[in-house]
């Protein structure tokens, strides 16, 4: 693990050493990062859009035969990216509020009742062993792990720290909906 750990550093640290990127670059980039990362985190969850429809969907288009709720998943990721990229060069410490915001921006226009409020019933993951901790305790839980990561997550490597928190919020399984395109996009924060 700590060599792996060792060849992302490197990679990084060449990476910075050729910053700033040119403004191409970075859009180009940027663009693949929200094309790929939009639609694998979608389809692990059900949308039917390709990745070339998805494309087709962040570059303002609609795509015949697809659902509103699959065109807002798009959309919404991506904005949620970009939320997560502003809380980033901010430098700001993730907060439970960004935490219910993000999953807000994930939902919008999907289940507004829902977006960003911890859910209030018990909830199962099909096909899965754990269940997730009863909702009166979900508070408690979300601040232990907000807790975790500004204290015992920084003497994490990156990486390490994403993951850890990716698990702990994943046990918690706080929304109703959207868990987990929000736990994706925390683990970058």
């Amino acid at each position: 693990m700590i060599r792996l750990f060792e060849t992302i550093d490197t990679k990084k640290a060449r990476l910075d050493a050729a910053r700033p990127l040119p403004p191409y670059t970075l859009k180009s980039l940027q663009e693949k990062l929200f094309l790929e990362w939009t639609y694998n985190s979608n389809a692990i969850e059900g949308n039917t859009l390709t990745l070339n429809e998805t494309k087709i969907v962040l570059e303002g288009i609609t795509v015949g035969g697809k659902t509103l709720r699959e065109h807002l998943e798009v959309i919404n990721h991506r904005d949620a990216i970009m939320y997560v990229e502003e809380i980033v060069q901010k430098k700001e410490p993730l907060s439970e509020w960004q935490v219910k915001n993000l999953h807000r921006l994930v939902l919008k226009g999907i289940d507004d009742d829902y977006a960003g409020r911890y859910r209030g019933e018990q909830v199962f993951i099909s096909g899965a062993k754990h269940i997730p901790p009863a909702h009166f305790l979900i508070q408690e839980k979300m601040e232990r792990m907000m807790d975790w990561y500004h204290k015992e997550g920084f003497l994490l490597h990156p990486v390490e720290r994403g993951a850890m928190l990716h698990a702990i919020f994943t046990g918690i399984h706080p929304f109703v909906d959207g868990n987990v395109p929000s736990r994706h996009l925390l683990r970058t924060a």
